[in-house]
């Protein structure tokens, strides 16, 4: 009874106690000034690890919070409670974390409330949410931001003369960036700028005592299920993260919207290693904004399953400027889908530009594989088969700095579509973006390579490639109304003879992705598509006792059959 008393009693007072109660709040940051930027202070509150800390729903000024730190197994929460909390400040940054560790930044305290904390204006030149001063291992989502003077989410600490900690040699490192579930629109700068880029490996634009000064490494950067709109300029910049650096699952609308030049890209990456997939950008046609670009980017970078439509430049540009780290791993491009570039579709160059070995300047890395697999570029804006260089239409698609790196490079771009009429490919729906193949007669259809090799094992929904025989070319794998619907009042799937002796049948599979079978030591002795393999043949197998597992369309285990070999 105790408990209904209260219960009443909140919903009558609706205090902020009450609504405290309801976001398993430890600390409820009162107080809060609707006019001054807040100053929060870790040496306010007396926490432990794993602790949440509620701000109450209110449109409130600028939010700066101060040396907090959980620990990597309990980070503390800053969430919003009762509602949604608007940020409007007019001198500084929205939200900003200054010495902070293990920190989640979270927007999702209410349900059913997308966005819990909405940034809706900055200060001039600065952020919506800004993370400073030696910060690392912070978590930041569901958050609106708009309007901002400069970026949406800026996580940098500059290299400072005045101040040799803040340099790279210092051994501060930014680790575990997590971003995700925010909507970043009409930002004055980038959607989000993450990391220094003002210089990789030999040459830095901060000069201090006469010696280049170089920014802090991130490690572990995952930015994901993002939506950027209308961003003045880059849509996402990250520089320097060394080591595992996921952006996927973004949507960029319209970015570089302020044409300032090389600063208007759908995504700038620099000095790291980076992979880049499942993302989907479109650019109304006529706005200046230009595809992806990757300077200085390290061996193994990847990109797949990413859908760029009308860029206002090159789709893809990459530069390495400096040494490959290894040469026998350069740049993959996989399974994209480019529509309508102003420029080429994909202009590679790995042309060394800066080097400590004065020897390797201007030499190009041809001996290190550039490869291009199952991509779909359709009508580049590039003409170079009128005019009299080495160049012409197929580097349209596919554009080089110089014709030996083309050369060199041409065994390691193959099963691509390249082609000026869309409509002779079959596609699904042109006028609402979706180039996934249109039926079995697609030219995308089942004409791929099996990248498998790459880790590219789903496509830009998630979906199990190949569905077919073979991969599709392009962002999307096709899928039959089979595969894609299913009812639980369908048939189980029929397998015989049982037992067998060199071969199994399997009928009524369409509800199933892949079957696989396994001996009873529990190892994977065959591994196949459901629908397409309905004949396996099992001849290679000794006699026993098998396992037949089938999964369904989102990878999980749905049915077993014990078979047994003869």
């Amino acid at each position: 009874m105790k408990l209904f008393y209260f219960s009443i009693f909140c919903l009558v007072l609706l205090s902020d106690n009450c609504y405290a109660q309801s976001c398993n709040c430890d600390h409820t940051i009162n107080g809060l000034s609707t006019t001054a930027v807040n100053q929060v202070y870790n040496t306010s509150y007396n926490y432990s690890p794993g602790d949440t800390f509620c701000i109450m729903s209110d449109t409130l000024a600028g939010l700066r919070f101060v040396g907090f730190e959980g620990t990597i197994d309990s980070p503390l929460v800053i969430i919003n409670c009762g509602g949604q909390v608007v940020v409007k400040e007019n001198m500084y940054s929205g939200i900003e974390l200054k010495l902070c560790k293990y920190i989640e930044l979270s927007g999702s305290g209410v349900p059913g409330l997308e966005y819990g904390f909405n940034v809706i204006q900055t200060g001039n030149g600065l952020m919506g949410v800004g993370l400073s001063a030696f910060d690392t291992d912070i978590e930041v989502h569901h958050i609106d931001i708009e309007n901002t003077g400069f970026a949406g989410i800026m996580a940098k600490t500059d290299p400072d003369c005045n101040d040799s900690t803040t340099w790279r040699s210092s051994g501060y490192v930014f680790r575990n960036l997590h971003v995700h579930h925010n909507y970043i629109h009409n930002t004055g700068g980038e959607g989000m700028y993450i990391g220094y880029t003002g210089g990789y490996k030999v040459i830095s634009n901060k000069v201090c005592n006469g010696n280049y000064v170089f920014g802090h490494w991130f490690e572990g950067v995952n930015i994901h299920h993002n939506i950027l709109e209308n961003t003045g300029w880059d849509g996402i910049q990250v520089s320097l993260a060394r080591q595992d650096c996921k952006i996927h699952h973004n949507t960029f609308t319209d970015w570089g919207t302020a044409n300032v030049t090389w600063q208007n890209f759908m995504m700038s990456l620099g000095g790291g290693v980076y992979e880049i997939y499942n993302n989907f950008g479109y650019n109304t046609p006529g706005n200046p904004g230009i595809g992806l670009q990757l300077i200085s980017g390290q061996s193994g970078s990847i990109f797949y399953n990413n859908v760029i439509i009308n860029p206002g430049g090159h789709a893809m540009f990459l530069h390495s400027r400096h040494e490959f780290d290894d040469a026998s791993s350069g740049y993959y491009v996989l399974n994209n889908t480019i529509i309508n570039p102003a420029g080429s579709g994909v202009f590679y160059n790995p042309r060394i530009t800066q080097s400590l070995d004065s020897n390797l300047i201007f030499f190009d890395q041809d001996d290190v594989p550039f490869i291009c697999r199952n991509n779909l570029i359709a009508n580049p804006g590039s003409d170079y088969g009128s005019g009299p260089i080495w160049k012409d239409e197929a580097e349209c698609f596919y554009d080089f700095n110089a014709k030996n790196t083309r050369d060199s490079q041409l065994v390691n771009i193959h099963h691509n579509i390249s082609t000026r009429d869309l409509d002779t490919i079959g596609i699904t729906d042109s006028l609402n973006n979706d180039y996934s193949p249109l039926d079995l007669n697609s030219a995308l259809y089942n004409t791929g390579f099996d990248v498998s090799v790459f880790n590219v094992n789903t496509d830009i929904n998630d979906v199990l490639r190949p569905q077919g025989l073979f991969y599709d070319i392009g962002a999307w794998e096709f899928m039959t109304m089979s595969n894609t619907i299913f009812t639980q009042e369908e048939e189980l799937p029929v397998v015989y003879p049982n037992p067998f002796e060199d071969y199994i049948f399997i009928d009524k599979s369409g509800r199933y992705q892949k079957v696989e079978l396994i001996d009873l030591l529990g190892q994977i002795v065959y591994t196949g598509n459901a629908i397409v393999n309905n004949r396996i043949d099992l001849s290679h197998l000794v006699p026993g006792v098998y396992l037949l597992n089938f999964y369904n369309i989102k990878h999980n285990l749905s049915q077993t059959f014990m078979l047994l070999k003869k």
